[in-house]
């Protein structure tokens, strides 16, 4: 392919916005003429074609990251996964040296090592030694950065990107249509991409940790759930920062398997107890009894509505009586009602819901879908939508009630039993 095809046609559209329109070097609208009112308007012309021209090649020249984008993300996976940054660490090495320390064939990384130079990962010293640039030394100093880039380079995760035309025509999660069984099944039997997926949530969690124990009062709650809380990150902060606070941690097996260290690093393991289970069963409220919150972050928008009602009737059957069910979650705006959103908020938010039909069978919701799970949860939210968590752009504490006036366990069979 020709360097023209690769930018999206743009080296062809830069050629020609570089030709002059025609007539424009002739004498004919001089002022020898006496034409000079003629001569404004040639120039006005010939400004106005640059101005298409050169918004023709920004168009043109923003396909290529739309084809190719792809290939940027697979790049760069390979970069991280094969240990480069790690290899390059400090220092600045020759591609044999490269390849010895990553086991990988010499001549076929030196054709990725000249990608990653000429995306700004890597340059190029005398005597052709590699070094790090400041771009590719976030991919070694940045955890969440690079376990994010280890997670979307797995070939598991790229062949359910690849069905996603799948998932639009017959429906469901693209993860199955191309693995046969969903991401939480295939968790359970494949523990390296589990292993991968565990690391990269628990990053994004501790990104979100401050914003949500900040922005949010928890003041007041004795007994906190941590609902498909992963390795104890985000509880292990709020048991930090509210020391009367006990907490509950329910997860998968091979999830909390992580949870001791970080709960004991943050020096809140006593206050802690950790409970495996299934939350589309039951919401455990271990040895500290009835919760007083039970938190869901990062988990409603991976299910469709009816498996999001289950978990939430089981959150309000583990609460006390006054209990909340608190779902820091982004909210898309409603239909027509997001035209103040910034375009990297909403290239955000789109990516975020096709990621959740690619990998998931859920889906991200605006305000009222949200209100509509509640409620047939037996939960209410509160009229307006609340707050923004800081530092995270559409996302909100949600914080839903039980809509019983008596919402005990008794109460709740009679009124099964009444319908």
């Amino acid at each position: 392919m020709s360097e023209a095809t690769h930018d999206g046609g743009g080296e062809r559209t830069r050629e020609q916005e570089g030709q002059r329109p025609a007539g424009a070097d002739r004498g004919d609208a001089g002022p020898e003429a006496g034409e000079s009112g003629g001569q404004g308007a040639g120039q006005g012309a010939g400004q106005g074609a640059g101005q298409e021209a050169e918004e023709a090649a920004a168009v043109r020249a923003a396909t290529g990251t739309l084809v190719y984008g792809f290939a940027l993300s697979r790049i760069t996976g390979a970069f991280v996964r094969l240990g480069i940054p790690d290899a390059l660490a400090g220092t600045a090495l020759p591609a044999d040296r490269l390849a010895h320390a990553t086991g990988a064939h010499e001549p076929s990384l030196r054709r990725l090592l000249r990608a990653a130079a000429a995306l700004g990962l890597l340059t190029v010293r005398p005597g052709g030694r590699y070094e790090l640039t400041l771009l590719g030394e976030l991919f070694r100093d940045d955890p969440r950065l690079r376990r994010l880039a280890e997670l979307y380079g797995d070939p598991a995760v790229w062949r359910a990107y690849g069905a996603l035309e799948d998932a639009v025509r017959d429906g469901g999660s693209a993860f199955e249509h191309a693995h046969g069984v969903g991401l939480f099944a295939a968790l359970e039997t494949d523990p390296p991409l589990a292993g991968r997926f565990n690391e990269a949530m628990g990053s994004v969690t501790a990104a979100q940790t401050e914003p949500v124990v900040s922005g949010f009062d928890f003041g007041g709650v004795g007994h906190l759930v941590d609902v498909g809380g992963g390795d104890g990150t985000l509880l292990a902060a709020l048991l930090r920062a509210y020391p009367r606070m006990r907490g509950t941690l329910l997860e998968r097996p091979a999830a909390l398997a992580a949870a001791p260290r970080v709960l004991r690093a943050a020096g809140v393991a006593q206050r802690c107890a950790l409970v495996e289970g299934d939350f589309f069963t039951a919401v455990p409220a271990g040895a500290g009894g009835p919760a007083d919150v039970c938190l869901l972050k990062n988990i409603l928008h991976n299910f469709g509505d009816d498996d999001c009602v289950r978990v939430l009737r089981a959150c309000r059957a583990a609460l006390r009586p006054g209990g909340r069910v608190l779902v820091p979650a982004l909210v898309l705006p409603e239909a027509g009602g997001g035209a103040g959103t910034r375009a990297d908020a909403e290239v955000a938010m789109a990516l975020s819901d096709v990621e959740m039909m690619v990998l998931t069978a859920g889906r991200e919701r605006t305000l009222a879908e949200y209100r509509a799970l509640f409620a047939h949860a037996g939960l209410a939210l509160p009229p307006e939508l609340p707050p923004v968590l800081p530092g995270l752009p559409h996302h909100h504490m949600l914080e839903g009630t039980s809509v019983y006036a008596d919402d005990t366990e008794e109460a709740r069979d009679a009124a099964a039993v009444r319908r």
